[in-house]
Order: C-alpha cells, then sequence, then structure tokens
C-alpha cells in the first residue's frame, strides 16, 4: 500500500529537480521507455592514492562514499596505475585497451622532433589517433567524456585535451533561458560563491604559507586564480554536464574530478589544502549517485577510482640546492657529448596545468611555452622533465660503457636517485646511489622491497625504457630510502614507480564486482586501467552477451549454522520504480542463506516484463526452489516461493484462506518443504503471506496452526517458519504462533528487534521468522545496503541458527 506513495512521490521529486528542468530549458529530452542495457558512470578522482583515500574516509573528508562503502555497496579496491603512473598512460590503456602508450606526460617526439605535453591539444589528438589504430573499440563510443586527456569515441566531450571551444550549450543559450537556470539554480550559485570565497581565503593563506617559506612569489599568487577555478568552477561544470547526460540516456560517461591533484602537487598530496577539496568532489558524486538512481530511461551504475596517486615529493632545486640545468651541465661538459648544448623544457610547473584547463573553460587557445618551440634532436641534448620522471635524448648513438658512465654520473654528481638505460638483451641497466643494478633482476634493490606491485612495476618499467620515445637515459626521482625528488617545483608528484604514485583505489559496485571476481584472473589483489576496461565493457554489453549472476559462495562445511532468510520481494518492483529480479537476487545472495523465503512473486505478468521471477532469481542464486501462485489467470500468476541450497521434499502447498473480492481479500496460503542437512533429522521450512485485514489474519494463522499443517508435526522436530505476517509482534496472529514456536528477533541476547518495513524508513516489525525450541539463534541481520533500500518497499531478514541438541544425532 505504501510502495506506490514512495514511487510516486519518487517520480514528483524527479519531475520537480533542478537537473529535469535544466535539461528541458536546454532542449535535451529523455528517449522513450527504458532501454534495454544499463548505463555506466565512472568518476574519476585524479591523483589520488589509495593510502591518502582511506585516510580521507576516516578524517571524514568522504562522507558519501563512506557511507556507500560501510552500507557495502562500494567494495574497495587497489588500483595499479602502471609505470608511467600518469593519467595519459593509463586512460590510454582504460579507453583504449592500450599499455605503455606513452613514455611519459612530457617527451620527445622522435618522429617529428617535437616535444609533446599531453595537455596539448594536438599531442593529445595524434597520440590518440595512433591508439585508434589498435584495433581495440574506444570505452566511450556513444558516450560523453569530461576533462580527460583522450575523447575516447565520445559523442560529446568538454574540458578535455583536445577542446579548445566554449561550451555550445551555452553558446546556443537564449537569455531568458538563462535566467530561469539561474533562478531554478539559485542556491546553488549562492553556494558556490560562498565557497569560492572561501577558497579565495584558504589560497590567500596558503599563498602567504608559500611566501614565508621562501618559495617563489609568481608561482603562489598566480596559484590562486587557478585553484577557485579548478577546484570548484571546472568541478561544478563537470558535475552539472554529467547531470543532463543522465537525462539523456547517455549509455557510458567518464568525468575526471582535476580539484585533489591540482592542490596535492602545489602543496603535497597529504595536504590539509588537497583534502579540502575531497569534500566537494564527495558532494558531487552525491549528486550524480542520485541523479542516477532517479533516471527512468536507463538503469546506471557508478564505478569510482583514481588513475594514479602521488608521491609526497621534493622540488630537485630545494633538495640539491641548484636546478636540474646546471647540474646536467656539469655531468655533460666531459665525454662525447661535451660539445653539445643542453636543452631542457621550461614551463612554470604545475601552474601551467592548471591555467590551460582554465582557458579550456573559457575557449581561450593554450599557452605556447616558447622554451618548448623547436629543440633539435640531432644538435642538442634533450632533456623533458616535467614531474618524478625525464628523458634524457643524446643527438647521437652512446655505447654501452657511455652509458653507464654517465649515467653514474648524473647519481653521483648530479644526484639523480635513480638512472636507467636499455641493453641490447632488452635487460635495463639501473643505477643508483646503492649501486649498479638490471631489471627485471635486482627489482627488490631498485623500486624497494615493499613496493605494492613489485614484479608489476618492474616490468612496465622495462616496457617504458623500451618504448620508442623513451630517452636514451631514463631519469627518476624514486628512491626506496628517501623522499622521493620532482624535478619541477612541486611538493606532490607522480609519473614514475614509485609504491603510492602507482597505488591507486577503484570502487566497485556489489553488482559489478560480483563478474569481476569470476571472470577476471586476480593478479594480487589489484586491478589495473586494461581491467576495469574489461569490466566497464562486459557491463555494458560490448564483448559479447551480458551476464549478470551472482557469485558462488564456497560451501561453508558441516555443521556450520544454517542461514534463513524472509523477503517480501514486491514482484520485484523496487522504490525506484524499476523491476529487477537480479537485483533482488544480489540482496538474498549477499546474506549466502540457506533457505529463502520470499513473497509477492509473479509469474509472467505483463506489468513484470512477462518474467517467471522465481525462475529468475532461482538462476541467479544457483538454488533450488519451488514456487506456489495464489492467484492464477491463463499464464499470469502470482504467489509465494522458496529457494534452498538443499534438496528439499514438497510436504504441501495450498491455500489458508479464499480470495474475498467483496472484502477486497486476496488468496492466501502456504508451502511446506522438509531438508534433511548434514545427517541431522528432518528440518520442516514453511514459509507463508497472511493477509491485510485483522480477522482473515487471525484466521490464517488459526489455519497454519491445525492440523493440516504445524499441527502434523510431531513436537520433537525442529520448525521454522517465515513469512510476511502483516502482523506486529504484538497482535493475536504472533501470539496464536508463539504457543508453538519462538520468535527468532526475540530469542537472542542482546538483541534489538529491527523493523523491516517499510524499506525507506522501516516503522513496523511484520516479516518474521519463528523457530521451534530446538533452534539457537545465532546472529540476526537487516541488510540496509542501497540495493535493499532499493530492491523492495520490505527489507529482508536473515537469521542464522544452529541445532545444538541435534549434533550427536546419527
Amino acid at each position: 500500500m505504501i510502495s506506490p506513495i514512495i514511487v510516486r512521490l519518487k517520480w514528483l521529486r524527479r519531475k520537480f529537480s533542478r537537473s529535469h528542468w535544466a535539461a528541458r530549458l536546454l532542449g535535451i529530452r529523455p528517449p522513450p521507455g527504458e532501454a534495454e542495457l544499463p548505463g555506466l558512470i565512472l568518476i574519476q578522482i585524479d591523483g589520488l592514492s589509495r593510502p591518502e583515500f582511506e585516510r580521507a574516509l576516516a578524517h571524514g573528508k568522504l562522507p558519501f562514499l563512506a557511507s556507500l562503502i560501510r552500507r557495502r555497496h562500494f567494495s574497495v579496491e587497489s588500483f595499479y596505475s602502471g609505470v608511467p603512473s600518469t593519467t595519459p598512460a593509463v586512460q590510454a590503456e582504460l579507453f583504449h585497451g592500450v599499455r605503455h602508450a606513452v613514455p611519459a606526460f612530457q617527451f620527445l617526439h622522435r618522429a617529428t622532433g617535437k616535444v609533446l605535453r599531453m595537455y596539448d591539444a594536438d599531442a593529445a589528438a595524434s597520440i590518440e589517433a595512433r591508439l585508434m589504430t589498435q584495433g581495440w573499440p574506444p570505452l566511450l563510443q556513444d558516450g560523453s567524456a569530461y576533462s580527460d586527456i583522450y575523447r575516447a569515441g565520445a559523442s560529446r566531450s568538454r574540458y578535455c585535451s583536445q577542446d579548445l571551444a566554449p561550451d555550445e550549450i551555452l553558446r546556443r543559450l537564449h537569455p531568458l533561458q538563462g535566467l530561469l537556470l539561474a533562478i531554478a539554480y539559485a542556491p546553488t550559485l549562492v553556494r558556490l560563491l560562498g565557497l569560492a570565497l572561501l577558497e579565495c581565503a584558504l589560497a590567500v593563506t596558503d599563498a602567504l604559507k608559500g611566501l614565508l617559506q621562501h618559495e617563489r612569489a609568481l608561482p603562489e599568487i598566480a596559484f590562486i586564480p587557478a585553484r577557485v577555478i579548478v577546484c570548484i568552477l571546472l568541478r561544478e561544470a563537470v558535475r552539472f554536464q554529467v547531470m543532463l547526460d543522465i537525462e539523456r540516456g547517455t549509455p557510458v560517461v567518464h568525468a575526471n574530478f582535476l580539484g585533489y591533484d591540482e592542490q596535492a602537487h602545489r602543496r603535497g598530496p597529504d595536504s590539509p589544502f588537497a583534502h579540502w577539496t575531497l569534500r566537494g568532489i564527495d558532494r558531487a558524486i552525491r549528486d550524480l549517485y542520485r541523479a542516477a538512481g532517479r533516471c527512468r530511461h536507463r538503469d546506471y551504475e557508478l564505478i569510482v577510482h583514481s588513475d594514479h596517486g602521488q608521491e609526497h615529493s621534493r622540488p630537485y632545486a630545494a633538495a640539491r640546492g641548484r636546478d636540474l640545468d646546471p647540474a646536467l651541465r656539469e655531468v655533460f661538459s666531459h665525454g662525447p657529448l661535451a660539445d653539445f648544448p643542453i636543452w631542457t623544457s621550461k614551463f612554470p610547473e604545475r601552474l601551467g596545468h592548471a591555467l590551460d584547463r582554465i582557458r579550456h573553460l573559457l575557449g581561450l587557445p593554450l599557452s605556447k611555452n616558447p622554451a618548448l618551440g623547436a629543440p633539435d634532436p640531432a644538435r642538442q641534448i634533450v632533456v623533458t622533465a616535467m614531474g618524478p620522471i625525464g628523458h634524457l635524448y643524446t643527438p647521437q648513438a652512446l655505447d654501452p660503457i657511455a652509458l653507464d658512465h654517465y649515467a653514474h654520473q648524473l647519481v653521483h654528481q648530479a644526484g639523480i636517485p635513480l638512472v636507467l638505460h636499455r641493453r641490447a638483451d632488452g635487460s635495463v641497466a639501473a643505477h643508483n646511489r646503492r649501486g649498479h643494478w638490471s631489471l627485471p633482476a635486482d627489482r627488490a634493490a631498485v623500486l624497494g622491497h615493499n613496493h605494492p606491485f613489485l614484479a608489476e612495476a618492474t616490468n612496465d618499467l622495462v616496457h617504458l625504457c623500451a618504448h620508442p620515445d623513451a630517452g636514451d637515459l631514463v631519469l627518476s626521482g624514486w628512491d626506496p630510502q628517501d623522499r622521493p625528488l620532482s624535478f619541477p617545483w612541486e611538493n606532490g608528484a607522480h609519473g614514475g614507480p614509485g609504491a603510492t604514485e602507482t597505488h591507486g583505489f577503484l570502487l566497485l559496485p556489489d553488482r559489478i564486482r560480483h563478474w569481476h571476481l569470476a571472470h577476471l584472473p586476480r593478479t594480487g589483489s589489484r586491478v589495473r586501467g586494461d581491467d576495469l576496461r574489461k569490466i566497464a565493457l562486459h557491463f555494458l554489453g560490448r564483448d559479447g552477451p551480458r551476464e549478470e549472476r551472482v557469485p558462488h559462495h564456497p560451501p561453508r562445511g558441516p555443521g556450520a549454522p544454517l542461514r534463513v532468510m524472509t523477503y517480501n520481494i514486491h514482484s520485484c518492483l523496487g522504490i525506484d520504480g524499476k523491476t529487477r529480479p537480479e537485483r533482488v537476487a544480489r540482496v538474498i545472495n549477499h546474506f549466502d542463506p540457506d533457505l529463502v523465503a520470499v513473497q509477492e512473486v509473479d509469474a509472467h505478468r505483463p506489468r513484470s516484463g512477462h518474467h517467471d521471477q522465481s525462475q529468475r532469481i532461482s538462476d541467479h542464486l544457483r538454488m533450488d526452489h519451488v514456487f506456489h501462485a495464489m492467484f492464477e489467470e491463463q499464464r499470469e500468476r502470482y504467489g509465494i516461493a522458496i529457494f534452498s541450497k538443499h534438496p528439499f521434499t514438497i510436504v504441501k502447498s495450498g491455500f489458508l484462506t479464499l480470495a474475498a473480492p467483496r472484502w477486497f481479500r486476496e488468496t492466501r496460503g502456504a508451502i511446506w518443504v522438509t531438508l534433511g542437512i548434514d545427517g541431522r533429522p528432518p528440518i520442516h521450512f514453511l514459509n507463508t503471506h497472511f493477509g491485510l485485514g485483522r480477522a482473515e489474519r487471525r484466521i490464517q494463522a488459526a489455519e497454519l496452526l491445525g492440523p493440516d499443517w504445524l499441527g502434523a508435526i510431531p513436537e520433537k522436530e525442529p520448525i521454522i517458519l517465515c513469512g510476511d505476517l502483516n502482523s506486529s509482534p504484538r497482535s493475536t496472529p504472533c501470539r496464536l504462533l508463539r504457543q508453538r514456536l519462538r520468535d527468532a528477533q526475540e530469542s537472542l541476547p542482546g538483541h534489538a528487534p529491527r523493523p523491516t518495513f517499510s524499506s525507506v524508513r522501516p516503522l513496523l516489525r511484520i516479516d518474521h521468522v519463528f523457530v521451534s525450541p530446538h533452534f539457537q539463534v545465532r546472529r540476526i541481520e537487516v541488510p540496509d545496503s542501497p540495493s535493499a533500500l532499493l530492491a523492495s518497499d520490505h527489507l529482508p531478514l536473515c537469521v542464522e541458527l544452529s541445532l545444538p541438541l541435534f549434533h550427536a544425532h546419527p
């Protein structure tokens, strides 16, 4: 009775939501009907490592994500970025399935002699054109990309490296529509203004702090508008665009939130200023999650991930007391390269990256740095070092002895922590202050024994040195025994093989993680970009037939407690108005029950898509089942069902009372089965669903206790009775049943009985499990995960039981 009201209220909320009306004002209309395939929204929090992510959760910086993890909607996985640990490499792997696409964020493109930086439109376009020839379909085909390096086949992309024009939506917006949008979003605009002022105040404080610490004044002052625009305006622009995509029913969206990464580069990955930005990102994810849940056209899931982490680094100049240029000139003043000048890329650190993102927002051309104009690789030593990984290109080929000599000098004279070069046999020579090593054999001496991805990072580092555009010498700031260095002036860095910079995080919804566990080989306990790509393609139905069966739980062994569940599944119609048998199966499977009693089950009814719901749920759960119809008309049926992991015998299925249309009463009945588990005496398991009228419920309880049902079972045999009794614990039907059985929720010491109806705000305890005195109640659970809250208007009641009196039975 309450569920239709809740569904209608949610429908009204969606119809009057600001995003819905914003889409209407902008001429965006959702497609008619409901899409057959689900949709996927991938949210990237740029640069947030798993250690910093867990620290942010613990300190309340990500409250919404923390609540979803706590309620088991998301599971936390480690995401391995690969080497180089930089966004262009990770997104090439995720979007195009190509590992080691680039050797760094900035590098010399040997074929053209140009230095490429991957937020330049031409650089991103040229690399993506090569990726598109690899033969793999781009992940975002027919979708959208926001604030990414690549477009990845997206129909719509904004604020990406290849986007140079202002948003077309804003260009064609009528002034009156703009005014209406401003009125609709007035509270949001006021909040953004307040946040912008607060960010300005924090940024000024941050700048003063930097000046007091003798950091350079110009980047500190210039970073103030960059901080406000990237951390607030870009975030809100991306959030708004994704909300519009949800209204469109776009099948796949990838959105990158950059604020944390920019702040972490400037002040360090663990700085309060960097963690402050996570609150705004968390709110944006909350809004997108809720909007996706309200979408009627497409069934969306969200995946949240980072592309890489960041090391808490020191600037090379601060650690060594001089810039990299003079150190390199000193090293190369002798030997076969003494007569060649050195060309190094000079750019105002991460400030340039932030300012280019601002230019994307405004539709302005990107900055042109004269120092990046035209190196001459044939006549110059070319050095690109934007981050903790650098490439040094020699104008003439050097023999292995000369390469080893220069690598040794770069470590011991210039103070570069790690220098590598490739040998003819495919191995890599690695030099650090502790010696001369060979990769992959000496991986622990180079990367550290405690590296979370030691073998894989080593192999990727070897591949990096073999990249066609890698330097003849590869410079790295990584030292497992000291704080890493970064060649620009920054306190947080990524791009190298470090333990934290390669260690991102991944939040997989329970629905998607099941397939991942069943089908992808586990490399340790990590997921990398091409794994996530496979997960996304399968969920979208783009790699063959979709399979969405719940995972198989391993057997618990003989003598394990018996897990029982009762669940009114409301014809699998959730409070979001969507009929999803597979969602109900996921809710059931999470408890891993042995026996399940479900009520309000449809079979072949038009309102639920003509599906046989008990059969579909049984297939998902890999459990045997029996269905009993209370209503039957031609092929349409409606009733109750039992699912069991153990073989059972049907004793009886029948009616307790018949329908009385004049009094709006439905037929009510029960199913009775027996099970023999682990050599124990037969267990009698019954499922029922009582009516809504007080008088009929008394009759149904009396009938159930009579000689045709429970009265026929000897006192010495164990009984479990489950069902939606539509009765409170103090009602007459429950009092009658307690004459023979015990209320499981009242039989567990220290447990406060929990209501199960309605799911959105449980107030009534009308779903019950009654057991005979033979059983000991071990545990009670009423799941409140997001899936359980949505799947039905009832919550499931889960009970764990043991039979201590019968363990000695033959």
